[in-house]
């Protein structure tokens, strides 16, 4: 996205006295750095990655991509630890990190605009879902959330099964080589019991949940689930998720009634995979996705019948 837009890296300490950083990537409105483009509508959308993602993960880029050709501006968060944040932090990111998105949605109301989209993917999705329903100051118009963990045990009961037993490996993988890598500020003892790991529920129980603050992982699955904060949602979202999610179940969606949230609305697709809703190229699809229209046009719709 660096070579077909002008992008700014931004690193932003936590609020956290932690002493780690985030880092973000800016693509101003294109209005702002190229001639006769597109004049800029006001708002800056902040797009958050799922899990071992990051701000270069293909959602995050093609949402992109189709935002600032709407005449928005974008930020793209990385997690800490994540694209090229890596080794910034000594803490991990997890499924509730309220604090990490309200330091950034700070930096851009004071920074670029007041007037703010969000945008989560995969285990943000479940971040976003979780902040907007802690009844927090309103501080942004609208929000997405895609392919949400809307329950983290079901969800991690699904995964560590036989169903899920390709994507349990890849992810185990790549966060067993960030703990490797002696980044994360645990002592040594930790560090191998955290890699003896052979499920996502231990890795959890072992490194997410304690470096979280939590006294063990099913209290850190139950504070975090956003099943939990959805009637506290009060601004307008979209919830996007595929039948055919092969990480995040669907029996879970089906047994939420979202006609008792109001403020949500909900796209679920037959196929679509994880954040991944990719068909054959078309005319209207020239890369085969989809997922960035249904995003920018419901935050198209939210733009007008708001008045922003």
């Amino acid at each position: 996205m660096e070579d077909e837009f002008f992008c700014e890296s931004i690193l932003l300490p936590t609020s956290d006295a932690t002493g780690d950083h985030l880092w973000l990537q800016h693509n101003p409105p294109l209005s702002q750095v190229k001639k006769n483009s597109i004049p800029w509508n006001g708002i800056y959308i902040l797009l958050i990655h799922g899990m071992e993602g990051s701000s270069e993960s293909h959602y995050m880029v093609s949402v992109g991509k189709e935002a600032l050709l709407r005449g928005y501006g974008v930020v793209r968060m990385n997690l800490r630890n994540c694209g090229k944040g890596f080794g910034l932090a000594g803490k991990p990111y997890n499924a509730g990190q309220s604090e990490d998105l309200d330091d950034v949605l700070n930096f851009i109301r004071t920074k670029f605009s007041s007037k703010v989209f969000v945008s989560g993917f995969s285990l943000s999705a479940n971040m976003v879902l979780k902040f907007f329903g802690e009844r927090r100051p309103q501080k942004v118009a609208a929000f997405s959330a895609t392919s949400p963990p809307l329950d983290l045990k079901r969800s991690c009961d699904f995964i560590d099964s036989k169903a899920g037993a390709f994507y349990k490996h890849h992810f185990l993988s790549t966060m067993k080589e960030k703990v490797a890598s002696g980044v994360y500020a645990i002592d040594e003892k930790t560090t191998q019991r955290v890699l003896k790991s052979k499920s996502f529920f231990d890795f959890d129980d072992f490194f997410t949940a304690p470096l979280a603050g939590y006294q063990n992982v099913l209290e850190y699955y139950h504070t975090c689930s956003s099943i939990r904060y959805l009637s506290g949602i009060k601004i307008p979202g979209l919830v996007v998720h595929a039948d055919d999610d092969p990480v995040v179940p669907s029996h879970v969606w089906r047994e939420v009634n979202w006609s008792a949230f109001p403020n949500i609305e909900t796209v679920l697709t037959s196929k679509g995979g994880h954040v991944g809703f990719i068909s054959d190229p078309s005319p209207d699809f020239p890369e085969g996705r989809w997922l960035p229209k249904i995003l920018m046009d419901f935050f198209d719709r939210k733009r007008k019948s708001l008045s922003l």
